[in-house]
């Protein structure tokens, strides 16, 4: 492991650590005022007058989360025709990646193998096993930085009033827009076998946060809906874990297995994002226990997917010169055009 991989794990945890009890939660919010003190007060003040421009409250700070009916959100329609546009395109190119993946494992070769071409073989099997037990092997995102220049709809709809003003009351700063992504889920070999992001968990991504998650596509149970549990019963539910952890002198880890949310009263709290397509949730996925993509065979699901962060995280980047006179919109893009 390399000492960024280390540093990074061990500030994943830190954050973990601290989000679990009010001292740690204060210490948290202090050291990002702090690191950005100019930065964090003009996104204050100017959340402020933003949301007393546009005034929403539907998104309860106890809580974390906001479920949206399909058509709460103008222009859904057509940003869903949007997605649907690009995910024929991506879908396509993934499958004919899959297949020359394929055709590059299997393909006979004339005469005896190398040792060389024996070691590539066996080094392409071991990939794709990995694979399969990683995230790409069911998740995948589907959309980069020029996707969102060629469809500049979908960085409008996400900096819309209608659905900015719910995410800067709930996290009272103009936060930063990080990512825009179509996230296709599809079945693992062993759909009962849970791993990564299948398993609940709480995002390491600073304090809190606000995702959206809007079904491109009608989803039910079986198309392995996002799940999660409201902030409040959250929090309390890690430190019950977290305390029977210790007691049982188990290892202390950052996703907690249905047994142990189950146990705490996670069975009676979960909700989960069903419903046709257009149904959306905004979340606090650093405060929010959640898990998803838990399909069964034969089906898939697509997600629009937004994220909004209080923190300095890296993500897509933005065509900023767009904002440049919209006090609102570029302090929400002004990081990302940094970053590019």
């Amino acid at each position: 492991m390399t000492w960024r991989k280390r540093l990074t794990r061990f500030r994943k945890e830190a954050i973990r650590r601290c989000r679990a009890t009010p001292t740690g939660r204060a210490m948290l919010s202090a050291a990002a005022v702090a690191k950005e003190p100019l930065d964090y007060y003009q996104r204050r003040r100017t959340a402020v007058r933003y949301n007393q421009r546009y005034p929403s409250n539907c998104m309860p700070a106890e809580e974390g989360y906001v479920l949206l009916p399909a058509g709460s959100l103008p222009g859904t329609p057509e940003i869903i025709d949007t997605c649907r546009r690009l995910f024929i395109v991506k879908k396509a190119a993934l499958e004919a990646a899959a297949r020359t993946g394929v055709a590059a494992i299997r393909q006979p070769s004339p005469g005896p193998l190398s040792r060389q071409r024996k070691d590539a073989i066996r080094q392409q099997r071991r990939e794709a096993r990995r694979e399969q037990r990683t995230k790409q092997g069911f998740l995948w995102d589907l959309l980069d930085n020029d996707d969102l220049r060629a469809n500049p709809e979908l960085v409008d709809f996400a900096l819309s009033d209608p659905l900015f003003s719910i995410v800067t009351d709930y996290l009272g700063v103009i936060p930063s827009l990080t990512h825009i992504d179509l996230v296709y889920s599809i079945p693992r070999l062993t759909p009962d076998e849970h791993i990564a992001s299948q398993l609940f968990h709480q995002d390491p991504e600073g304090l809190t946060q606000a995702k959206v998650f809007l079904n491109v596509f009608d989803v039910d149970d079986a198309h392995g809906p996002l799940t999660f549990i409201p902030a409040r019963q959250s929090e309390r539910m890690v430190t019950a874990i977290q305390q029977h952890r210790r007691h049982s002198g188990a290892r202390d880890e950052y996703r907690y297995s249905d047994e142990e949310v189950n146990a705490h009263g996670g069975a009676g709290a979960t909700f989960r994002l069903t419903g046709p397509a257009g149904t959306a949730a905004i979340v606090d996925t650093s405060r929010c226990i959640h898990a998803g993509s838990r399909l069964r065979p034969g089906y898939f699901r697509l997600c629009l997917f937004l994220q909004y962060c209080t923190s300095r995280q890296k993500g897509h980047t933005f065509d900023a010169r767009r904002f440049r006179n919209d006090p609102v919109r570029w302090l929400a893009v002004k990081r990302s055009a940094a970053a590019g």
